[in-house]
């Protein structure tokens, strides 16, 4: 089994990069090409890693200061993971709460990802 955390961790990053190019380099390293999005802010889920990475760019430019943070620890096994998550602004005031479950592939990039909003 992979170690999933760092997979994650550079998810959060490129969620939190200001720079487009880092953004999607980030994502081209832990993003599988192919990879599924399903988010309650979209109709249909996101079927390819440039959907989802067009997706992100859109959100950043309209909430360029607010941070994706883990907000629990990250449960993992047979490649599947979950984790609660939270939007803050910079003061670190949370903007939005919920949680991802997803899958990782074999080559160590995220293939599924389901986002759920609390708050």
């Amino acid at each position: 089994m992979q170690d999933i955390e760092p997979i994650i961790k550079d998810y959060l990053l490129a969620w939190n990069a200001s720079d487009s190019k880092k953004r999607a380099d980030l994502m081209a390293k832990v993003v599988a090409e192919d990879c599924l999005y399903a988010d309650s802010h979209l109709p249909e889920p996101i079927i390819t890693r440039e959907l989802h990475y067009q997706f992100i760019d859109r959100f950043r430019q309209k909430f360029p200061d607010l941070s994706l943070v883990l907000a629990s620890s990250l449960d993992s096994h047979h490649n599947f993971f979950r984790f609660a998550w939270k939007l803050v602004k910079p003061d670190g005031i949370p903007f939005s709460q919920g949680s991802f479950f997803g899958k990782v592939n074999q080559q160590g990039e995220i293939s599924k990802l389901v986002g759920f909003v609390d708050k």
